[in-house]
């Protein structure tokens, strides 16, 4: 049965934009992957790898061109609480909309990945 593996996001800078990624989703980036990032020896043509290969896992990889931020596919996270808000803040999120209802928000992230954070709290997600 087919089933997704991974999610890919292109990026400017992978090392950056893996950390936010990384610290909003609580997945760790690959030992090695960290490594190289600490010691300067990613390549600038090298993916980050969030998470593990043997889960559904993250890919931060980079790409010459990038489409216009709001483009076909994009994430919703779903926040614990309000708190989660701040720590988007924090992490360098840019609030763009917010639904009147209180069910989510849209945020960009510090390239301009507009994902969805699911604030409804315990109710259904925005495309349900």
């Amino acid at each position: 049965m087919p089933h997704l593996d991974a999610i890919t996001i292109h990026s400017r800078r992978p090392s950056e934009l893996a950390r936010f990624w990384s610290e909003l989703l609580d997945l760790p980036i690959d030992p090695s992957d960290a490594r190289a990032i600490e010691q300067g020896t990613l390549g600038e043509s090298e993916a980050v790898l969030l998470g593990r290969r043997d889960v559904l896992h993250v890919w931060v990889s980079p790409a010459e061109e990038l489409a216009p931020s709001g483009g076909r596919v994009h994430l919703d996270v779903v926040l614990d609480g309000p708190a989660d808000l701040d720590r988007l803040a924090r992490l360098g999120a840019e609030a763009r909309w917010h639904d009147p209802g209180g069910r989510w928000r849209v945020y960009a992230d510090p390239e301009g990945n507009v994902f969805c954070a699911v604030t409804g709290w315990g109710k259904k997600s925005p495309h349900s």
